[in-house]
């Protein structure tokens, strides 16, 4: 537990330090964002554990809304709530199973203001709500983790307020059911359409 804590804080710490670096050596004169946004996003999901696609089909589709605010120059702070679900059969009785989940991401990222492109790189902490359900038994737990990310925005004109998101992310999160870890987290990509205000 306690290095997992170290690591977590190295990754932060490493983050915040690229982020610094990053917005002295590319200052914008123009703010990317001017204040915030609300982004809805679909995309798909694949998590990396290799047990979970022993049950499940392999990937899946993620969708989720984002709130996002400026906090100062083009740094921009983020929360992103999203749901994820699948269906498949346990391994050994082929019965049913289903896995149900919400990952709620908080972070902070920088974004470059390039005309039309509005790319950035960000990072942050994440909390997992996982429900499994099958013949051997229900789960409802949960856990957190760290994440990074990087996409662009695309936007259609300076004074026009609807953008298109690209974004691809991975997530670490490791679960613990029954002495046995379970890696939630993995690698997500998404489109998203972005209302700016």
């Amino acid at each position: 537990m306690l290095a997992r804590q170290m690591t977590i804080r190295r990754a932060i710490s490493f983050l915040a330090a690229l982020l610094a670096l990053v917005s002295f050596m590319f200052p914008s004169p123009d703010r990317a964002i001017r204040q915030g946004t609300l982004e809805f996003t679909i995309g798909s999901y694949s998590m990396d554990e290799p047990r979970f696609e022993a049950a499940y089909p392999s990937g899946g589709p993620i969708g989720g809304l984002t709130l996002s605010s400026a906090l100062a120059s083009n740094f921009n702070i983020y929360l992103d709530i999203q749901y994820y679900s699948r269906q498949g059969q346990l391994t050994f009785s082929r019965e049913e199973t289903k896995f149900y989940m919400v990952p709620i991401d908080l972070g902070v990222r920088y974004i470059f203001a390039l005309g039309p492109l509005l790319p950035y790189v960000g990072g942050g902490l994440d909390f997992y709500l996982y429900y499994e359900d099958n013949a051997i038994g229900t789960v409802l737990n949960s856990t957190n983790g760290y994440h990074v990310t990087a996409g662009t925005y695309l936007r259609f004109g300076q004074d026009v307020p609807v953008m298109i998101n690209l974004r691809a992310k991975y997530t670490w999160a490791k679960a613990e059911q029954d002495a046995t870890q379970i890696q939630l987290g993995g690698f997500e990509y998404c489109l998203g359409l972005v209302f700016t205000y």
